[in-house]
């Protein structure tokens, strides 16, 4: 560690992104394994929050809905067709998970992107798809609602995982309408209420693996409906990673 970074970590102690815990001196956690199966990693996350939070260690591969047994998708996910191959989500959209993110989405603590954009590399680091992946791209926020934030959660973030993976973003996709929100809506709307929402604005390779970043997957409905356009404009691929579900 460079003595810049030492003495950074001295005078801001890095904490837990969850409970905000102090951290080792180092700025990581004990190196326990996160996932089932996986090899230990040092990662910016206190012992305690590994083990208490909702953590998705089996997942369907569409709707990130926790699994049980072997199988890769869920009921509900078996008799639809989708435009993404696969999904990557860390936990359950709830408790600490959920307060953690509603402060780096609304509150301006951008700061929280590098922690939780190393802790979904943790996972996907482990997904034999994820080696073939060529770029990443997140999803976009309506120009208004940008002005309004100030940033896009999905961008920092993308950025982030990007950074562990060794791999670029591309600011692909440009949201061209204004949805109302899908509070409330059931997925047969939200499918209604996203159409025609995004374009590229970006030229992508052709025959590209993209993965697609947000920050939630709720439905699926946005990342059914960006990675239709994405390959619409020539990506073979599109895989999605989120937060939470």
């Amino acid at each position: 560690m460079s003595l810049f970074k030492s003495l950074l970590n001295f005078l801001y102690p890095p904490r837990c992104p969850f409970c905000d815990r102090v951290l080792a001196s180092d700025g990581l956690g004990d190196g326990v394994a996160m996932w089932k199966d996986g090899n230990p990693m040092e990662l910016p996350i206190c012992d305690r929050c590994v083990q208490e939070l909702p953590w998705l260690k089996r997942s369907c591969i569409y709707c990130g809905h926790s699994l049980q047994g072997e199988e890769i998708k869920c009921l509900r996910c078996s008799g639809s067709s989708f435009s993404f191959e696969e999904c990557c989500v860390l936990g359950r959209y709830e408790g600490k998970i959920r307060e953690t993110l509603l402060r780096f989405k609304y509150r301006g603590q951008k700061s929280l992107a590098e922690p939780l954009g190393k802790l979904l590399y943790s996972k996907l680091a482990l997904l034999s798809w994820a080696s073939s992946i060529d770029f990443l791209v997140p999803v976009p926020l309506y120009p208004e609602r940008f002005k309004l934030r100030g940033y896009n959660q999905a961008s920092l973030l993308a950025g982030a995982v990007g950074k562990e993976l060794g791999l670029p973003v591309i600011e692909a996709l440009g949201r061209v309408r204004d949805t109302k929100s899908q509070t409330g809506l059931n997925k047969k709307q939200r499918a209604e209420n996203l159409r025609g929402a995004f374009k590229c604005i970006e030229q992508i390779k052709k025959e590209s693996h993209v993965l697609l970043i947000d920050d939630v997957l709720t439905s699926g409905s946005t990342a059914q409906e960006a990675s239709l356009v994405l390959k619409k404009e020539g990506a073979s691929r599109v895989s999605v990673a989120a937060l939470a579900r």
